[in-house]
């Protein structure tokens, strides 16, 4: 990929530098040869790549692709289809952008805020350079309507686009030079774009060859990037920034939304002319972003939450209810049978046989992976609706409602027996973990604590039976 990458460089480059020499007629069509030559480079580097690997590349691929195609129309057509190249330049532009953020979830998974927050920032600073400069000089020179929208569809998506790439460069825990290529290819391709806007209000005709230079050589760092070898880089994920929602990051989400309707209100009142679609196509950009922004701390508040409550009411270790969340479900039940006047509720406790043994000569690691394979085991054999929780040390409690008692105690009884019965491979050691289990029926009248102290003291009598005839 290094030699590919230098002849590349050599002769696209080469293309760029004699660009603005070649004769109006000429350049054109230098413009989408380079451009075009950067399609079979992405295609080179997706060769390698699996469908899944390469989704970013393939975006980027397809939208060379289709600015290539307006630069064609830009080189054989005539003025009549002036408005059809420039609607596929923006497409190609948008296509930029949703390959940027294929990238950026791909290297960074962890910093979608971050990248959201960047590229909100790029797109407010991309419309206020619109208001600033683009808009007026537009104005001046007679744009129409649908250049003026492309124009301004373009520069807040090549904003948006070079924020988040900037965003992904600096979380980066190495240098990554086809990255740096591809920000320096967007950031030429915005000034390109800017200038001509500026100078002659269209993307596509009566350019002056030195602002075109812009273009051609973004179009050879866009080749570029995917011939050198650092690009196997990206595909893998990078280190994932802290993203803490601060009260400046609040406040900054807030000032994106309100700067475009702020600057059009500041227009009316000095009597500048109105900026409607800053005000219509911004809100387009930006309120989606902040929205996307605000879900996600939204979800990740929830899934915080949820991890809390997890934490609270399931053994770290094993992941099964703890005592707490035990007792809850004991009490629920409880309270279901005395309202319906049927007894339904069945507990078992379970103690471990000889587990100190396992601790003692194996380790503790050892003897916690043995209550992690005991729940496993128990646990996928119950049924909807039953608990198994780790009450304690080597003690579990099952607890189960069906108004056939003495059959359900017997068939959870024999589960865990069955289940226990074969030996777990520790570091090719086989370990026993036998247990004795006392089961107690609930009369509709026993409090939680109660059942939980006769489950306690049938467990402990068939612990004394083993015992005895050990």
């Amino acid at each position: 990929m290094t030699r590919a990458f230098w002849w590349y460089l050599g002769g696209t480059g080469s293309l760029a530098v004699a660009h603005p020499l070649l004769p109006a007629g000429a350049r054109p069509l230098n413009m989408l040869l380079v451009s075009a030559c950067s399609v079979p480079a992405l295609l080179t580097l997706l060769r390698r790549l699996g469908a899944r690997e390469g989704l970013p590349w393939w975006i980027l691929a397809g939208a060379m692709t289709v600015m290539s195609t307006g630069n064609a129309l830009t080189a054989f057509a005539g003025p009549d289809r002036r408005m059809s190249a420039e609607l596929l330049v923006t497409v190609g532009h948008a296509a930029l952008l949703a390959a940027a953020i294929a990238l950026v979830v791909r290297r960074g998974r962890g910093d979608i805020g971050g990248l959201l927050d960047v590229s909100l920032a790029a797109v407010t600073l991309g419309g206020l350079l619109w208001t600033g400069l683009v808009f007026p000089r537009l104005n001046e020179l007679g744009a129409s309507t649908g250049e003026q929208a492309a124009l301004l569809v373009t520069i807040l998506v090549l904003a948006g686009v070079l924020g988040a790439l900037v965003r992904v460069r600096k979380v980066a825990d190495r240098r990554l030079p086809a990255l740096n290529l591809l920000v320096w290819a967007l950031l030429l391709g915005l000034v390109g774009n800017v200038v001509l806007a500026v100078t002659t209000g269209t993307m596509t005709t009566s350019r002056p060859g030195w602002i075109e230079v812009f273009l051609v050589i973004a179009y050879v760092c866009v080749g570029a990037a995917p011939l050198h070898p650092s690009m196997l880089d990206l595909l893998h994920p990078g280190p994932a920034p802290v993203d803490r929602l601060t009260p400046g990051r609040l406040a900054f989400l807030g000032l994106a939304l309100a700067v475009n309707p702020l600057v059009a209100g500041v227009r009316e009142i000095l009597a500048l002319p109105s900026d409607g679609l800053l005000l219509a196509l911004g809100c387009v950009f930006i309120v989606p972003l902040v929205m996307v922004r605000i879900g996600r701390l939204a979800a990740e508040r929830h899934q915080a939450e949820a991890a809390l409550r997890h934490q609270a009411t399931h053994d770290p270790l094993t992941g099964l209810p703890n005592r707490a969340e035990l007792n809850a479900r004991l009490e629920a039940a409880v309270a279901r049978e005395r309202a319906t006047g049927r007894p339904a509720v069945v507990l078992l406790f379970c103690d471990l046989n000889g587990f100190k043994a396992v601790n003692d000569q194996l380790g503790h690691a050892a003897g916690d992976q043995v209550l992690i394979g005991i729940g496993r085991r128990i646990r996928a054999g119950l049924r909807a609706g039953e608990t198994l929780a780790r009450y304690g040390g080597d003690e579990f409690l099952l607890l189960c409602e069906e108004e056939a008692q003495q059959e359900a105690a017997a068939r959870l009884t024999a589960h865990i027996e069955q289940v226990l019965a074969e030996p777990f491979d520790l570091g090719g050691h086989p370990v026993r973990a036998g247990a004795s289990v006392g089961a107690v029926l609930s009369d509709g009248r026993l409090r939680p604590e109660e059942l939980v102290t006769r489950a306690d003291q049938a467990m402990y009598r068939v612990k004394q039976r083993h015992h005895a005839t050990a």
